[in-house]
């Protein structure tokens, strides 16, 4: 059976030949603590089988196929950075790193409502029935026969040590600085631009690169001119002496972006039948490059806060004894909230439930340290290697390079080390920040042990229909209020009204989250031959 590697990015990744057959590779390694790129990669690929005999020494963003005679090995990295894709095509396997959307192909109905609810499709499905992702921390291994082997090489599932606050914060900060050491060498002859929001992470990455002696730094951000977090973002390339940008976002505009070409030429690009394409800084980079057109590597601040632990909630913190539905429950609170089926999920989403216990797999959940771990797991493995990682692609887009410093595999290797104690609210994260840099970052009060009173408990039987009006009071008012003024996708007030509930395969949809629900709404519709 003869086996094919389709590449359409031959700028991201590149075609080797060996004697024992094809390489394909796109990103870096560090091995041993020698940077290895595009240039000199064919040093360790002269020793047959390297990849998969240290893979889980290797640091970096990477992808990696080896197409031998006799079976096809493609493998992503930790964070699934640079995706690839499978699926058969009469008796023989494609791997390859674009998906387009698929006519022929009938679409997977789990996968499409776990889009509509999430912005990404879960585990190794895509939206099309026969097509396949490779997930982050995972190979895949075809063998001549046409069997299909996964391995998942690499999990993001803690087991803490026994140390003090003081011990954990030398010790990230000595991973910080070692992350940035490395991330320095990977500038040279680079412009470095930061997406500098008013947040810490985007800040510690400023901080740094000055720390490691880069000067011409060049900042932006974006929204509504006066925003409150432009302003702190303003003051804070000043105090630094940045570079820096604002690209203003009005109503008018966003109707004209959204429905351009261009949009729907990125959405193409971006989205390959397994994750919503990001259209926060989509603009501000479009308008960025019109201005002047550099040699930039743009480094946002994915994902540090998930990594340092602000996606846990109190509950999951708790020290008591927890199930597997619990684990599932903080789940669906926190990712599956696009769009709220009109008779819930337990009973119009059942099997995405199911897709979310498979996602766990044998991993336990007990104790609060499981549980948590679990629900970290399952937020890198799906949310941040399928959503978060696909905002890097409005880079590749217009062919630019990217770093994520702050997501970096030692980052990952030491967070999972720390108790969940020290990451509710990211506590340790936070409180290294401020030993680092005091001026910068305020000194963290350690979360309280005991749960502050909930407006729930606060008001009894009436925080359900009370919380109900305000969500409907701030989901009618939020196309004048955003900050971001991206509602303005649609042409007026009464067609934003009429996009607020819609039905899909005989489900009814309302109560949109935020503007990715309309973003997934509208390709799923347009999929199905809907005008947008």
């Amino acid at each position: 059976m003869l086996n094919e590697v389709k590449i359409t990015d031959n700028r991201l990744i590149k075609e080797f030949q060996f004697p024992f057959g094809q390489i394909y590779f796109g990103g870096y390694v560090i091995y041993k603590g020698k940077y290895y790129h595009m240039d000199n990669i064919q040093e360790v690929f002269q020793e047959e089988g390297f990849f998969e005999n240290h893979l889980n020494d290797l640091i970096g963003e990477f992808v990696f196929i080896k197409a031998a005679q006799n079976e096809l090995l493609a493998i992503v990295d930790r964070k699934r950075s640079i995706p690839l894709f499978y699926y058969k095509e009469g008796s023989h396997w494609i791997v390859t790193d674009k998906i387009s959307h698929q006519k022929d192909k009938p679409l997977h109905q789990t996968a499409a409502k776990e889009f509509l609810i999430t912005g990404f499709t879960a585990n190794e499905k895509t939206l099309y029935e026969g097509v396949y992702q490779i997930e982050a921390g995972s190979y895949i291994r075809i063998h001549e026969e046409g069997k299909v082997d996964k391995q998942e090489y690499y999990q993001f599932y803690h087991h803490p040590l026994n140390k003090d606050i003081e011990e954990f914060s030398e010790e990230l900060k000595t991973v910080l600085l070692a992350v940035f050491e490395d991330l320095i060498k990977r500038l040279i002859n680079k412009a470095p631009i930061l997406p500098l929001s008013g947040g810490y992470d985007s800040r510690i990455i400023a901080l740094l690169l000055k720390e490691y002696g880069i000067e011409d730094i060049s900042s932006f951000t974006y929204g509504k001119r006066e925003n409150k977090e432009a302003l702190v973002s303003k003051d804070i390339a000043n105090r630094l002496g940045l570079k820096w940008d604002f690209i203003e976002y009005k109503k008018d505009d966003w109707y004209r972006w959204y429905h351009s070409q261009e949009w729907k030429d990125y959405v193409n690009f971006a989205v390959n039948g397994s994750s919503m394409a990001h259209l926060q800084d989509w603009p501000a980079v479009r308008e960025i490059l019109a201005k002047q057109d550099k040699d930039y590597v743009f480094i946002p601040g994915h994902s540090g806060d998930f990594v340092a632990g602000s996606h846990l909630a109190y509950e999951i913190t708790v020290d008591r004894e927890f199930t597997l539905d619990d684990v599932i429950q903080f789940t669906l609170q926190k990712h599956h909230k696009l769009w709220e089926m009109d008779k819930g999920i337990h009973k119009s989403g059942e099997d995405v439930l199911a897709e979310i216990q498979r996602s766990f797999g044998d991993l336990p959940y007990e104790t609060n340290e499981q549980a948590s771990a679990l629900f970290e797991y399952w937020d890198w493995r799906e949310r941040q290697a399928k959503f978060i990682i696909n905002s890097v692609r409005v880079y590749e887009f217009y062919q630019k390079s990217w770093e994520i410093p702050l997501w970096d595999d030692r980052l990952m290797e030491f967070f999972k080390t720390v108790p969940v104690e020290f990451r509710f609210k990211k506590y340790l994260y936070d409180y290294t920040l401020h030993q680092m840099y005091p001026d910068y970052f305020p000194k963290p009060e350690k979360p309280a042990a005991v749960k502050a009173v909930s407006l729930k408990e606060k008001y009894g039987i009436l925080y359900k229909p009370a919380k109900k009006l305000y969500n409907q009071k701030k989901l009618f008012e939020r196309y004048y209020t955003e900050p971001m003024e991206w509602y303005g996708i649609y042409k007026s007030y009464p067609d934003y009204l009429k996009a607020l509930s819609f039905k899909y395969d005989r489900i009814k949809y309302k109560q949109p989250y935020n503007i990715n629900s309309f973003l997934a709404k509208d390709y799923i519709q347009s999929l199905k031959g809907d005008s947008i």
